[in-house]
């Protein structure tokens, strides 16, 4: 056992065949994994309280993420979430425990990486608020630990759930070279434009600021995520768990010959697969997969 280099509990890790990786159980965090130098960075780094707060919800919410020497210093630059925004994370959590409106769970301690809280003073003040705004109901009997949704958090949830509903605009977030921007011109754009939807991939625009800062604020105006796997791009991965962690849709896809390089934790999300010698069926999938999970769009360009 040794401490977790987020939030310091008790984590047990173990290492990954003949990899210099660790796989780790973090009661708070969640499950990930890590490369020893990327451990032994952590350990050495001088990371603010808020900013281990931050890894510490972000693993949460996208779990068996691997942390390694080229995205630490990315992680340590997200942005930390908003009052209101630690409270929709926890009310969204507490949706996913509860199997019957009406029924209490009980709180847990590790609640507080859900809500992105640096302690459990702060997970205090968001809990309270949801009592306090009638979102929650704390019941006595369960020692102030049980607590149920009331009628104004499943309204609350329902709004949610409708994130960026009138939203036209599909990010897009795929390798960025010379054969993929062919296969983005014949079947990703083309099949959101089929959907009723507005394709945006961000190199396709100029932007005065950080690339990273002009990638987070189109996600967050998205009414989903197209994330193409092919070729495995960290930064793919990193855009489509940010869409996740905002409970925005993502439309998963990869090539077929790549689809077995996939990270374990992508495979369980039903991925459409494509093969670059039928691109006409591949924009067929994505405009059939959008229609279905989220509607018909009315973007007048399609």
């Amino acid at each position: 056992m040794q401490e977790c280099p987020m939030c310091s509990e008790q984590m047990q890790y173990s290492n990954i065949g003949n990899r210099d990786a660790y796989k780790v159980n973090c009661p708070n965090c969640g499950q990930y994994s890590l490369t020893r130098t990327a451990l032994v960075n952590l350990r050495n780094s001088n990371l603010s309280q808020r900013q281990k707060a931050n890894f510490s919800g972000w693993l949460r919410e996208n779990s068996n993420f691997e942390l390694t020497t080229s995205n630490i210093d990315s992680l340590s630059t997200l942005r930390t979430p908003s009052f209101h925004e630690k409270v929709a994370k926890l009310i969204l959590h507490l949706d996913k425990l509860t199997s019957y409106a009406g029924e209490f769970v009980q709180r847990e301690n590790h609640w507080r990486s859900y809500a992105w809280c640096i302690n459990e003073e702060e997970l205090d003040e968001i809990i309270a608020y949801l009592e306090y705004t009638e979102q929650i109901c704390i019941s006595q009997s369960f020692g102030d630990r049980g607590i149920k949704i009331m009628p104004n958090g499943w309204q609350h949830i329902e709004k949610l759930r409708s994130i960026n509903s009138d939203s036209k605009q599909g990010f897009v977030a795929m390798w960025f070279s010379d054969d993929m921007q062919k296969v983005y011109d014949e079947a990703i754009s083309l099949g959101i434009l089929d959907a009723g939807y507005r394709p945006h991939k961000v190199d396709q625009r100029e932007h005065s600021g950080k690339i990273d800062d002009e990638i987070i604020a189109q996600i967050r105006s998205s009414r989903f995520v197209l994330a193409d796997f092919t070729g495995h791009r960290g930064g793919v991965y990193f855009e489509a768990g940010f869409a996740k962690g905002l409970n925005i849709e993502v439309i998963w896809t990869c090539r077929e010959d790549d689809v077995e390089n996939l990270h374990f934790d992508i495979r369980q999300y039903n991925c459409i697969v494509w093969n670059p010698s039928n691109m006409e069926e591949f924009r067929k999938k994505i405009s059939n997969r959008v229609e279905a999970v989220l509607g018909r769009g009315n973007n007048q360009l399609s």
